[in-house]
């Protein structure tokens, strides 16, 4: 009788830990179900391809904000003209980006460090922008004494993704507008910045630099992911 028991317990135990083995999330696969391509690039893990999901790795759906009205303080997302044939990524508040629940589970919404770890595998900020960006797909540069090249070595293949914004210049006032897809690519990280809303990279067709700089809370942009 013993002995069953001691084979039970032992067979429970087996079962136990087989459950709590950790989970394999190599592969990222966001709240949506899409499954994305990754690139090894020293001792980072990059995904493949810009965010689209419009769910929460916890099964939380994200809030379409087409008017962009409220991006100032709830979490939201937006297609790029709010046409959902622009499907290849979406672009996010900062309120979607600190919640963390942005990136698949096992990864996170690249950090202002992991970007600057990246940089310096690429010759630094000042020049990181031949090897990241994609070789199609940018407006060229309309002056070849700026000396703008492309290369994309690190094979992220990065994308010119425009962004949404609310602001105020000698024009008037732009609530929600659209800009500068094709021209440059905004890319929130997790890193909040002083005061509202989090630090964002931006790559321009007519530089090789990779800028760095805070972004307000209600400031729509694309996110890119990084393994844990």
């Amino acid at each position: 009788m013993k002995k069953t028991q001691f084979l039970v317990t032992a067979l429970c135990a087996t079962l136990l830990c087989a459950c709590e083995k950790e989970a394999d999330y190599s592969t990222p696969i966001d709240g949506d179900g899409n499954v994305y391509q990754t690139i090894q690039i020293g001792a980072q893990t990059w995904m493949l391809g810009t965010l689209r999901t419009t769910t929460y790795n916890d099964g939380t759906p994200i809030a379409e904000d087409r008017t962009w009205d409220k991006a100032g303080t709830t979490p939201v997302y937006c297609h790029y003209n709010n046409d959902p044939r622009n499907n290849t990524y979406l672009l996010y508040n900062w309120a979607a980006v600190k919640t963390g629940k942005l990136a698949p589970k096992g990864w996170h919404v690249a950090t202002q460090n992991d970007w600057m770890n990246l940089t310096r595998t690429y010759g630094g900020w000042g020049q990181a922008g031949i090897a990241l960006k994609a070789i199609a797909g940018w407006e060229p540069c309309p002056n070849d004494s700026l000396g703008v090249q492309v290369t994309n070595e690190s094979g992220l293949g990065l994308l010119p993704t425009g962004c949404r914004e609310n602001y105020l210049d000698s024009i008037g006032s732009h609530h929600g507008e659209f800009h500068d897809a094709g021209y440059r690519g905004f890319w929130w990280t997790s890193t909040p910045a002083t005061g509202a809303g989090g630090y964002m990279m931006r790559l321009s067709y007519d530089s090789n630099e990779l800028f760095g700089s805070s972004a307000s809370a209600d400031f729509g942009a694309a996110v890119l992911c990084i393994k844990d």
